[in-house]
């Protein structure tokens, strides 16, 4: 009983610093205590409404969707912070679409790329780069044209 009221007062605490998705702070408890303590730790902080997975992606689609492509960041939620598909769609329409083509253009400019200056080889290695972060290609392509223009 002792374990199990440490296990909660650590949940809080680990809270308290920021917040977390539940399987990040079941993996934070199950590092010091049995898988049954961290079930009723996370129960009992789930009650109270320290913990809501939904409210998290919300917040984490807002705040991370102004600096990252929208795809990026759903799979930042899927994969690293352990968020289910259905939150996640939820969240997703809680939340306005972001223009990505903001975001483009930051990172042309972030890059020095200059559209009149910029070889073949250059633009090729530019779209595979905004790729790589998530971006569409439909998006991707529209900034390139609209800049050589």
């Amino acid at each position: 009983m002792d374990e199990l009221k440490r296990a909660k007062h650590r949940a809080l605490y680990l809270l308290e610093r920021c917040d977390r998705t539940e399987q990040e702070l079941r993996t934070k408890l199950s590092r010091n205590y049995d898988p049954e303590i961290v079930d009723e730790a996370v129960r009992y902080v789930k009650q109270y409404g320290y913990i809501d997975d939904r409210r998290y992606a919300v917040n984490y689609l807002k705040s991370r969707c102004q600096v990252k492509s929208r795809r990026q960041v759903e799979q930042e939620l899927l994969y690293k912070k352990g968020i289910s598909r259905d939150v996640l769609e939820e969240a997703c329409q809680e939340t306005e679409p972001q223009d990505e083509s903001l975001l483009i253009r930051r990172w042309m400019e972030k890059k020095h790329y200059s559209p009149e200056e910029a070889t073949q080889e250059e633009q090729r290695r530019l779209y595979l780069f905004l790729m790589r972060r998530g971006f569409r290609s439909e998006d991707i392509l529209k900034e390139l044209r609209c800049r050589d223009e």
